[in-house]
């Protein structure tokens, strides 16, 4: 019926075999109306149905047979013959399915019926043909692991089948599944321990596996077997001499084909390399589990199928013994072959093993130590494949390549300046061109890593043109400091690039060297160009916004960090940078939750950032947040000397002090524009004390609301309206337009220098447009600020020298100029953890001396104030 022990079993012979017991399957026409049944007799619906099943039955209308006997079943679930006839009709309309579910439904009322029992074991046994048959096909087709599926469905149907057992095994093993087929074998030796077939199969696995020893009891327990033929007990001996020969039991094998006639061609091939090994005329070429699988053959019968194996036709596996000069050329050999095996394998212990064989074979052979070099590396221990290079060279092998591999050996050790040394020794020594350009570009690289442009260029003359040269001599020429030649190289290597990485890595380093060269506007337009045109699509979503942001594209630069953001791309670093991004784009709410999140990522430990850095990123915080306001403040010093929204009617050598206070409102839409600021206002001012004994108290409340402007971000330049409103009769109704400038340096709390250089410069034009009056003041303090660590923190002492001026067309003397001395105290307070502090409160006190102009120039001057 074929063989399926090597390979598949012969689809045509074993259809026929199945076609034979086919024949033995039977349908029990009659017999189902002449089993007794207790229980009342049929009657009503139920006899009729059963009538009409019957009669159908009987006309060989199955279909219709079985729709009636399932309605009379149905109705009179209690009668045997009823199920029986309802699985007969089934069968012989070929619905085994439903025929099988219909007997198990009968069981499950009638245990241990025989009859039953009987048309079960009949069913399943032709409803495991189908998966049979297609378990062969697949075998046939080298679908083991469709054949594997297909025998294990036909054993669930069929599980007293050896044949369907034999089929799953002979799949298993093409499937190379040896503890798979081990255990189906153990399966069927428990099916019939009379069949010596599952059990020398056994034997077979358990030499294929490494168990010589229950190999050996396996082939011993089946020529036990009682009842054996000569051909068979033959076969499995040689079955068992294929093993023994496996296994270099010379001995064992002898003895197992000892006794039969040697004009037999499976005997004397087996028997003559077992003699040979034992005189030692030749060696055994065998590993233990290359054995020579049986065949085996399954044939039909009257009692079903019967399977028998069959040793094959084998070739010697006795290898004579060589020569001296012979066994060591074929060692060396050898040694190399298993070193170039273990290395495609990754299997570099036994490749560096083999490798050290194979040079201490042939020591004066520079393959060989080229062989070792290069396993070493591949190892990724270069530390001993620089050794092994410096003793070949030492050896007096000092070859080119010898040189090349230490050069790639102490490359990767980070001693670039040995290896460029053996690298351009290698190349006065001649190398083929191919090799020799992978030298120049290794070289080339280490001289940029070892800061040595001038080196790598020199590497890269002699290359033609191309993207690996290009790019290395723009890198080379940048390092130089000639960025303008770098250009057309970077271009170059942008145009003859294979992959979009190269392609953009190249891009990107011509738009930074145009930023790097102050030429912003062609980047611009570089970036802009490639982004259109799909480029820079292999560089990271936060790095591109890099590069954007570089160029002054903020809108390219924010979707691209918000993008990156969205998909867990975003480095840490990076939240800082993207918030001022948005920030510089109008979109404070997102400005200040990239902000926070940067700040999060300095709590965690997640970015480097310092503490300074950290408090300018929460000032910006607060600056993004920040909606409304209050200042106020209590002045002392000479009349006029300071903007008075009040009627001039003290004499302006004269001290006063006056209260102001402001509510300020800056609208959350357009409030904050990247520094850019709006608010509006309301005020209230009122004279305290006066030294000429004028007007004090409510007689001088003034009410002033207005609006200022500061146009740009850069530029600290304020621009204000205000509307003065009389609340006591010592003020005034008017119009007042302000322009105000200042410029400071260090005024802001700093947190890692304990003191450090602060001043400003403030000047401010007022001009009252119905009682016209024009006044200018200008100030200048330059000291030194001082953190009160001792005290608090959060508290500056800032003492400076003063420089003041004054203009006033409301006093006979309109000008004032002095010179002085002062200090001031300032406490920020208000911080949280995302915020610097926001408000302060600050003390300030001053003595000015006269230097030109009017007597209210010089005198004591004190303020304190409270910004909220």
């Amino acid at each position: 019926m074929g063989n399926w022990g090597g390979k598949y079993l012969n689809q045509t012979a074993f259809r026929a075999a199945l076609g034979a017991l086919l024949l033995a399957v039977v349908l029990c026409v009659g017999a189902s109306a002449q089993v007794a049944d207790n229980g009342p007799p049929l009657e009503g619906d139920a006899y009729t149905a059963a009538e009409t099943a019957y009669k159908a039955f009987g006309q060989g209308d199955y279909k219709a047979s079985a729709t009636s006997a399932a309605e009379a079943v149905a109705l009179r679930p209690d009668l045997l013959r009823l199920h029986l006839l309802l699985i007969d009709s089934l069968v012989a309309t070929g619905d085994l399915t439903r025929a099988e579910q219909a007997t198990k439904t009968a069981s499950a009322a009638f245990a241990g019926n025989q009859e039953l029992e009987g048309r079960q074991a009949n069913i399943r046994q032709r409803l495991a043909q189908r998966p049979a048959g297609e378990g062969y096909k697949a075998l046939e087709k080298g679908d083991a692991k469709a054949a594997i599926r297909a025998a294990r469905s036909a054993v669930e149907y069929a599980p007293d089948s050896m044949s369907y057992r034999l089929l799953l095994l002979s799949a298993q093993l093409a499937d190379n599944d040896l503890p798979g087929a081990l255990t189906t074998a153990t399966e069927a030796i428990a099916l019939d321990r009379a069949d010596y077939v599952p059990l020398v199969w056994r034997g077979h696995i358990n030499q294929r596996l490494g168990k010589r020893a229950d190999a050996v009891s396996d082939f011993s327990a089946a020529l036990a077997i009682p009842g054996l033929t000569e051909a068979q007990q033959k076969n499995i001996r040689l079955i068992a001499a294929d093993a023994a020969l496996a296994s270099g039991d010379f001995n064992a094998a002898i003895e197992l084909l000892g006794s039969y006639s040697r004009t037999d061609p499976k005997v004397i091939t087996r028997l003559t390399d077992a003699e040979g090994a034992r005189q030692r005329i030749g060696v055994l070429q065998s590993n233990g589990s290359s054995v020579p699988a049986p065949i085996q053959n399954c044939l039909a019968n009257t009692s079903g199928v019967r399977c028998e194996l069959e040793a094959p036709l084998v070739s010697s596996i006795l290898t004579p013994v060589a020569s001296a000069e012979e066994k060591a050329a074929a060692e060396l050999y050898e040694a190399k072959e298993r070193a170039y095996r273990a290395e495609r394998d990754k299997d570099y212990k036994l490749a560096v093993a083999e490798a050290r064989k194979a040079v201490e074979l042939e020591p004066d052979a520079v393959a060989s130590r080229l062989l070792l070099v290069n396993i070493l590396m591949a190892a990724g221990r270069p530390g001993e494949a620089e050794t092994e290079a410096t003793k070949a060279i030492n050896a007096g092998h000092a070859s080119a390549e010898i040189y090349a591999q230490r050069g790639y050996a102490r490359s990767k050790l980070k001693n670039f300046n040995g290896a460029m040394s053996d690298w351009e020794t290698a190349l006065k020594q001649g190398l083929p061109s191919g090799q020799a350009r992978n030298i120049r570009l290794s070289l080339a690289d280490a001289a940029l890593t070892s800061n040595e442009p001038l080196r790598a260029l020199r590497a890269l003359q002699k290359l033609a043109v191309s993207y690996d040269t290009a790019i290395r001599k723009a890198y080379a020429l940048q390092a130089l400091g000639r960025k303008e030649e770098s250009l057309p190289e970077f271009r170059t290597a942008e145009r003859l690039a294979a992959t979009a990485v190269q392609r953009d890595g190249a891009l990107r380093a011509q738009i930074n060297t145009l930023v790097e060269l102050d030429r912003k506007p062609e980047a611009r337009v570089l970036f802009d160009h490639a982004i259109a045109h799909g480029k820079l699509t292999s560089i990271r979503d936060a790095d591109v916004g890099y590069l954007a942001v570089a160029v002054g594209n903020d809108e390219v630069a924010l979707a691209r960090f918000d993008r990156a953001h969205a998909h867990g791309q975003l480095p840490a670093r990076a939240t800082i940078d993207a918030g001022y991004t948005a920030m510089r784009r109008f979109e404070n709410p997102k400005a200040i939750a990239y902000l926070m999140e940067g700040i999060d990522a300095k709590a965690d430990g997640r970015i480097n950032i310092d503490d300074q850095k950290l408090f300018e990123t929460r000032r910006t915080v607060s600056d993004l947040a920040r909606v409304w306001g209050i200042n106020s403040s209590v002045t002392y010093g000479k009349v006029g000397s300071a903007p008075n929204p009040f009627l001039t009617i003290t004499a302006p050598s004269s001290y006063t002090s006056q209260l102001g206070t402001e509510l300020y409102y800056r609208p959350e839409g357009f409030g904050y524009r990247n520094g850019a600021i709006f608010e509006l206002f309301g005020r209230l001012f009122e004279t305290l004390y006066d030294q000429s004994g004028g007007p004090t108290g409510g007689r001088t409340t003034q009410g002033m609301i207005g609006a200022r402007w500061k146009p740009f971000s850069n530029a600290n330049l304020v621009l204000e309206v205000d509307k003065l409103i009389a609340l006591g009769d010592a003020a005034r109704d008017d119009t007042l337009l302000r322009a105000l400038y200042s410029y400071t340096v260090g005024t802001d709390l700093r947190v890692l220098d304990p003191n450090w250089p602060t001043w400003y410069v403030y000047a401010e034009v007022d001009r009252f447009l119905e009682k016209r009056q024009l006044v200018a003041i200008m100030e200048g303090r330059f000291g030194r600020s001082f953190r009160l660590d001792p005290i608090s923190s959060k508290l500056v002492f800032f003492p400076h020298a003063v420089l003041a001026a004054n203009y006033d067309d409301s006093f006979a003397n309109r000008s004032a100029y002095s010179a002085g001395a002062g200090g001031s105290l300032r406490y920020w307070f208000g911080e949280t953890k995302y915020m610097a502090p926001p408000s302060y409160w600050e003390l300030t006190l001053q003595y000015r001396w006269r230097l030109a102009g009017d007597q209210r120039a010089q005198g004591i001057f004190a303020q304190t104030s409270i910004n909220y």
